[in-house]
Formats: structure tokens, sequence, C-alpha cells
């Protein structure tokens, strides 16, 4: 499964604004995944529900996230380093906007 398979521009989108917030908790999380063994798979996805819980205090919308996060987190678990990819994603667009 790779990113062109879906749509992973909502979590992009998430993290991006948390960056833009300078709230980069979940990015620096994403970025440590290394394999896909119990530990890391537990940070990409405390990095995830981190990310998703500060954004619904704000009560933001983001359309089609929950898909978006569940099918990244598969391709986590299949390739980690795309927890990085998606990390980079995210702060790149936050500085470009």
């Amino acid at each position: 499964m790779s990113e062109r398979e879906f749509n992973v521009e909502p979590v992009v989108e998430l993290l991006a604004q948390l960056a833009q917030e300078k709230v980069y908790g979940p990015l620096d999380l994403l970025s440590r995944v290394e394999d896909n063994d119990e530990f890391y798979m537990r940070l990409a996805r405390e990095a995830l529900y981190s990310a998703l819980r500060y954004l619904s205090t704000e009560r933001r919308n983001v359309p089609e996230l929950e898909k978006s996060v569940e099918l990244a987190l598969r391709v986590i678990e299949k390739r980690p380093y795309f927890a990085k990819e998606l990390a980079l994603k995210a702060l790149a667009k936050a500085m470009s906007g």
C-alpha cells in the first residue's frame, strides 16, 4: 500500500495545523518511528491520538480524517519510515503557508 492508493492529505493537514501553532509533540513522536515493533507503533498511535485530541478541543473539522488516520496507521505498520514522511510533509506545509 502506498500513499498514492489513498489520501493522506487530511493527516498532513492535521499535523500542519499543529505545527503552525508551534505544537510539535506529535510530529516529533512520528519522526522517531524506526521500525514496526510495538514500541514504535505505540509512538505512532500516540502521536496521531495527541494530534486529534488537540484539534478536537479547538473544534476544528478536517474532512475524511477518520479514514485517512486508519489507513496511515496501516501504512506505518508496513513501512515505518512513512511516519517520518508524514511529519516532514506536515512541517514543510506549515512552513510554506
